[in-house]
């Protein structure tokens, strides 16, 4: 911790709610950034939440705060949006009594299942299959930054996750440039930023293969 405080820390998101903190951590950790959370303590190295009585805040390096905050607004509902914050009065604006209705159903249904990170994407997601409930949640589930795993889930052993979003999900190689199926074909699969890069099973066991040699890891 001595270290962490070393560094330049930018203040990007402050809640009195352990869950949202609990979230806005593991989304940003799951894309690489490095966060400091301070305000609580955490109750389990296995849950990772907090417990406090005062508002908790989310840091990250100085130099990626801007980057952090627009991928929040992208991969949660958290965040408030720019336009949405300069109309408060717009007349297709959501009651907030409607909102926070919805905001509940989203954490009811996280306490209710296990998380652990898409092996492709590496968003935060629950394990729980698409066929066991609708669309309307999978997608309000989304829009909180929370994968539902793909009906294909009981192939897995336990503890790994495909979100629905990158079952099926055709990328291109970034060696051979075939283009293929990462759920089917196994190989390198990783997004960052908004940014995705795939690496086919037969152009890493090659590429392992030319390494071998020289290897010192």
């Amino acid at each position: 911790m001595a270290a962490a405080k070393e560094r330049d820390w930018t203040v990007i998101y402050q809640t009195p709610s352990p869950m949202d903190a609990d979230l806005v951590r593991t989304t940003l950790e799951v894309a690489g950034y490095p966060v400091w959370v301070q305000g609580g303590n955490p109750r389990s190295v296995i849950t990772s939440t907090y417990e406090t009585s005062s508002a908790l805040t989310v840091s990250v390096p100085a130099e990626d705060a801007d980057d952090a905050r627009e991928y929040l607004k992208h991969k949660t509902s958290l965040m408030p949006d720019d336009a949405t914050a300069a109309h408060p009065a717009d007349e297709t604006s959501v009651p907030q009594e409607s909102l926070a209705d919805v905001g509940q159903e989203i954490l009811e249904r996280r306490r209710q299942h296990e998380v652990a990170a898409c092996k492709y994407c590496g968003i935060s997601t629950l394990d729980v299959s698409e066929m066991e409930i609708d669309s309307r949640m999978i997608a309000l589930l989304r829009s909180a930054g929370l994968g539902v795993n793909s009906a294909t889930f009981s192939e897995f052993n336990p503890g790994e996750r495909i979100c629905t979003d990158c079952a099926g999900h055709e990328v291109e190689c970034e060696l051979c440039g075939r283009v293929l199926d990462a759920f089917l074909d196994e190989g390198e699969y990783r997004r960052a930023k908004d940014d995705e890069a795939y690496v086919c099973s037969s152009c890493r066991g090659r590429l392992e293969d030319q390494l071998q040699a020289n290897r010192d890891w």
